[in-house]
């Protein structure tokens, strides 16, 4: 069997030759770029005083071994939210996990473009995905703009993977009091990292001095 994809996170089934790089498979399906693999990883996270208390937590879901399903980086940009999301996917993915990774105004335009392009199929193929995928990634929770329909979108999702268990990492750059009321009700009970610092982009750009 080979698979055709369809849309970002719908894959079709064509008899074929058999896949023999299931990580490759996994990695392309998740929506994670595969630049990532070796960039956006636990090993090369650049460690700050700051990070000594949530580090355990972030090492707890890298095995899998989880109290609660749900994870949300806060911070301000460039404090490193995505790389350690990406670096938590990649090590669900290297154990066979189901991954999907979206930035949040990415998954809306998706879904809308999806439901526009092919009426509710693949909509629905997308919008199952990503609430039965084993990890669902959401990056920049917050900064698209918001309307009735993306914030019924993000409730649904978010509401459906809360009542079933299913593990959620969610970064933003806004507090939680910023977000919507239900939504913010949902991440609080789960792990909050708050990532303090001067922005990794910002000192990586800096000239020598």
């Amino acid at each position: 069997m080979t698979w055709k994809q369809r849309a970002v996170g719908v894959f079709e089934g064509i008899p074929g030759e058999e896949d023999n790089a299931k990580l490759e498979f996994l990695a392309k399906m998740s929506n994670i770029p595969l630049s990532t693999f070796t960039t956006h990883r636990l090993a090369t996270w650049q460690h700050c005083a700051s990070h000594r208390e949530s580090w355990p937590i972030i090492c707890e879901w890298a095995t899998g071994a989880i109290n609660h399903p749900f994870l949300t980086f806060l911070g301000d940009p460039g404090v490193g939210k995505t790389h350690l999301s990406l670096a938590l996917g990649w090590e669900w993915l290297e154990r066979g996990k189901t991954v999907l990774y979206y930035h949040v105004a990415g998954l809306l335009n998706t879904l809308r473009d999806g439901y526009r392009h092919s009426g509710e199929s693949d909509y629905e193929h997308i919008l199952a995905f990503a609430k039965n995928c084993i990890l669902l990634i959401l990056d920049d929770l917050g900064a698209s703009k918001e309307t009735e329909w993306t914030t019924e979108q993000l409730d649904f999702i978010i509401d459906y993977r809360y009542e079933n268990g299913k593990a959620l990492i969610v970064t933003t750059n806004l507090t939680l009091d910023d977000l919507p009321p239900r939504i913010a009700d949902r991440l609080r009970e789960g792990r909050l990292i708050l990532l303090k610092g001067e922005s990794y982009r910002r000192k990586r750009n800096a000239p020598n001095r």
